[in-house]
């Protein structure tokens, strides 16, 4: 049997038909293998003894050949195929096939489409012996019914992940043989029924992610005296207060559950003193969620997991921590509000822990150097969390750890020489934002495990050091690393995630890249350096998403080689002296291009016109280069810059991970490895540097919401284009400092969102729209140094930008907040203007104001009163504005 793992490469071409040679076969396993898309053969199904057949994740794609129905000796089949790992899709035709499987026992489709295949259960229903199936995110419909239920030895069911937006069916719960249920993210619109009763053999239920539990918890539910395993994550629970379910948690169900998760789903009040009954409780998590009160203080000896982190706890953590819980193996309570000062006497007892996140509260840490930590602990969250000034010696007795993290602890200290020698399992090592001083070993290449190192805003100096082959992500940004980058980097094929910046670096990028061999760097981040030469020509790999090169001594072209960057998002070379035209290819090759800063270089010629085809493009600098002709009128088709941007903010919802044969338990996330870092569990936290308002600002964490075009200081000609007034979503608008003629677009006040304009130094003419009025939001506004003329628009935002020297050097300008008598600048000028033609002109203005609004009230509610989905879709998107607002998503 092929087997895939670290000393072994996977199986590509084709299938040869010779296979069917072995007339005997019983047992195929062609799994965990890259196949490149091609069909299952269809001659599989003439190998007639085989009892065992394995397919999954093997890089096949397409119409599952109906031919598989001729294996009908076979017990095992699995086809699962989870596409963005392995290839393309899997699909089925029909399930007429399945029921010639008369042994089958064990069926696994998990990601294959089954919208074409609507009989699928119903075809399942038929065979005798089938115990498990596992049909998630298939894309099908469940039916509410079946003529008969036959699953009578049936175990495990999973059927997640389809978006099922139907009631649970009935039949369900005749499945009385049944041990594990999967329901998880779907929409079921009655999560939970009292029929759940019925299910007296189950022992694992996932329910987790189905929105809203919609008439709370039945209490059935206590009923199940085998239940050890209940996931409810995810869900709105009716009431929001977990108090109430004593009654449901009383039943028999208490002394047989050993794992609850309800994580992400908006529960609040104190926690329930009802937890202090489930005493067989080994797993408990009720992380990211609202509950504010004392910290959980219930005698729970069988306790191994306890995960109360991201909600609202307060008071002081209990001294008698390891009284209360002698067998906790994991104690995660991050993100809180707790007080008082953590000693050493707090986790006394706890000898069996082995991971403690405590990190993000308000207490202050005082672990005395002298303290012996428990000495099974492999992974160690404090960041966040007042440890310092001094570092802590504590942890050079702690051999076995694998995780730990120390930033922003207010450390002020010198790194101790055995830190990088004190645990050979080191694999997360993150000490970023202190103040830690000293010079960094010549090679880590002895911790062989190591996988994460985050030494980043601090003060080490020295060279960049060798690190061992297994490396992922390497930040050691803002420090004092200097000398060249080693060509060593290049042959680190397992990295991630390279972020060099901000040190003093200096000699060329090196251009070796290519013997990596990396598919799967997607950050490269060498900015605020002293580099010079030019952009190696082998930087990109097929999965490189952000490329900051900014603010170094780079020269030369932009490369042709950096068409091969097809998945970039962010492209950022400003503050060098590349020259050379902005390549027309840009926009056929870097189609997921959504930032393109290029401000301070020597770029000349013509702005092309096709990047107004690159439909996720929100931000483009090109200020302080050498750029003429005339401004795209194609610009105004960013799509980006049109309709809005829908945000995906990380919003971790806790699923927990089980054995479904065995029923035990584990926790699938390195805690300390997704969760210490942003960087990791949301993607990279990209970042970068626009002048907006006129100020230099840093963009990281509302990078995503950014909408900006800044064409500054070129030799631009010809008139502003009108197309640009359809941006309707443009934040920021500069184009100061060129040769632009004509006048302000009368459409400048369709630029609704727009905060900032700066149209300065041109040779502007005319006067200033009255539509500007309309642009409520704008808080920074330049018209100075050009040929306006006329009356500025009195009202709106124009009465808020009292400053008269964002007008200066306009002469035939007049009104406030100049001090310019208008009907003197008129009279100077020949221009005669009436009062009553001014109230007039202002009253006809604020009609067409008063009509769109009206107009355009009445179309959207209109719509959303007729048509029942799209109202609640509106009023659902509106609802989780309000909450991610409240809760801080977007801080």
């Amino acid at each position: 049997m092929f087997q895939y793992g670290p000393r072994f490469e996977p199986l590509e071409g084709e299938i040869n038909p010779s296979l069917l040679g072995l007339k005997h076969l019983q047992y195929l396993d062609l799994s965990m293998n890259f196949f490149g898309g091609i069909q299952i053969p269809a001659f599989i199904g003439s190998l007639s003894q085989l009892h065992y057949l394995d397919l999954s994740c093997a890089g096949f794609s397409g119409l599952v050949p109906h031919q598989l129905g001729n294996l009908s000796r076979l017990y095992h089949l699995d086809l699962s195929n989870p596409f963005d790992l392995c290839w393309n899709k899997l699909y089925l035709v029909g399930s007429h096939w399945l029921v010639n499987l008369s042994y089958l026992q064990y069926l696994n489709l998990n990601f294959v489409d089954l919208s074409k295949a609507p009989d699928c259960l119903e075809s399942l229903n038929t065979l005798p012996l089938i115990s498990e199936i596992n049909l998630s995110n298939c894309t099908f419909e469940i039916p509410l019914s079946l003529s008969h239920v036959n699953f009578t030895k049936i175990h495990v069911l999973d059927l997640s992940s389809n978006d099922i937006d139907s009631v649970v069916p009935p039949w369900l719960f005749k499945l009385s043989s049944l041990k594990s249920l999967d329901l998880s993210v779907n929409a079921f619109k009655e999560l939970v029924p009292s029929a759940i009763g019925n299910l007296t053999s189950l022992r694992a239920l996932n329910l987790a992610n189905n929105r809203v539990l919609q008439g709370g918890l039945p209490l059935s539910l206590g009923n199940l005296c085998m239940l050890n395993l209940l996931d409810l994550s995810g869900n709105k629970y009716l009431h929001g207060d977990l108090n109430e379910l004593g009654e449901v948690f009383s039943g028999c169900i208490k002394d047989s559950l050993e794992i609850l998760s309800w994580v992400c789903s908006e529960l609040t009040g104190q926690l329930p003193h009802w937890l202090g009954n489930l005493r067989s409780l080994k797993m408990l998590n009720l992380e990211y969620n609202s509950f504010y009160g004392p910290f959980l203080q219930l005698e729970l000896h069988s306790l191994k997991k306890l995960d109360i982190s991201r909600n609202a706890l307060n008071g002081s953590v209990p001294v008698n921590l390891g009284q209360l819980y002698p067998n906790l193996e994991f104690l995660e309570f991050s993100y809180n509000n707790l007080t008082g000062v953590l000693t050493e006497a707090h986790l006394a007892g706890l000898s069996k822990l082995q991971h403690l996140a405590l990190s993000d509260n308000e207490f202050k840490v005082d672990f005395g150097s002298q303290w012996v930590p428990p000495l099974g602990l492999n992974s160690l969250g404090m960041w966040n969390i007042k440890s310092g000034p001094g570092f802590p010696f504590w942890i050079r007795k702690l051999e076995n750890l694998s995780a730990v993290s120390f930033s922003n602890a207010g450390i002020s200290d010198t790194l101790p020489d055995w830190f990088w020698s004190f645990s050979k399992n080191l694999q997360i090592v993150d000490l970023l934002h202190n103040d830690i001083r000293g010079k960094l070993p010549t090679s880590f290449e002895h911790l062989s495990n190591l996988l994460f190192i985050d030494l980043s805003e601090n003060s080490f100096e020295g060279s960049v050091p060798q690190f061992p082959a297994n490396l992922e992500y390497l930040f050691l940004f803002s420090n004092k690393i200097s000398g060249r980058i080693p060509e060593a980097l290049c042959y680190l094929k397992k990295l991630l995630a390279l972020n060099l910046s901000k040190n003093q670096l200096i000699g060329e990028i090196p251009d070796c890249w290519n013997h990596s061999l990396q598919p799967r760097l997607s950050i490269f981040d060498l900015s605020d350096n002293q580099l010079s030469g030019g952009i190696p020509t082998t930087v990109c790999s097929p999965s490189l998403a952000y490329l900051h090169l900014s603010n170094n001594n780079l020269s030369g072209e932009l490369p042709l080689s950096l068409r091969k960057c097809r998945a970039l998002r962010t492209l950022d070379l400003g503050q060098n002296k590349i020259h050379g035209s902005i390549p027309t290819w840009f926009a056929k090759s870097l189609l997921n291009l959504e930032v393109l800063r290029l401000r301070y270089n020597v770029l000349a010629g013509d702005i092309p016109p096709e990047l107004g085809n690159l439909t996720n493009l929100r931000v483009i600098d090109f200020a302080y280069n050498h750029l003429s002709g005339t401004i795209p009128s194609n610009l105004g088709n960013l799509y980006a810059l049109k309709s809005a941007r829908t945000i995906f903010f990380n919003s971790k919802v806790g699923h927990v991970i089980y054995d479904k044969l065995s029923f035990g338990y584990y926790d699938n996330t390195e805690k300390l490895y997704m969760v210490s870092k942003n960087l990791v569990i949301g993607g990279y936290m990209d970042n970068i540097k626009v002048n907006l308002k006129g100020r230099d600002v840093q963009y990281d964490k509302l990078l995503p919401l950014l909408t900006a075009i800044d064409l500054s200081t070129n030799e631009l000609s010809g008139e502003i284009p009108e197309h640009l007034m359809y941006l309707s979503y443009l934040q920021s608008l500069n184009l100061s400092g060129n040769h632009l003629t004509g006048r302000i677009p009368e459409k400048m006040g369709m630029l609704l969102r727009l905060e900032s304009l700066d149209l300065s130094k041109n040779d502007i003419s005319g006067a200033i729209p009255t539509t500007m009025i309309m642009l409520s939001f704008l808080s920074h506004l330049n018209l100075s140094y050009n040929n306006l003329s006329g009356r500025i628009p009195y009202g709106g935002q124009f009465l808020a930008l009292p400053d008269p020297s964002i007008y200066f050097s306009n002469y035939a300008l007049c009104g406030f907040p100049l001090n310019d008598d208008c009907e003197k600048v008129e009279k100077s000028l020949g221009v005669r203007y009436t009062k009553e033609e001014d109230d007039v002109e202002k009253i006809e203005f604020y009609v067409s104001i008063a009509l769109g609004y009206i107009l355009g009230f009445w179309v959207l509610w209109g719509v959303l009163l007729l048509n029942k989905k799209w109202g609640f879709a509106y009023f659902q998107f509106v609802d989780y504005l309000l909450y991610a607002s409240e809760d801080g998503l977007w801080k």
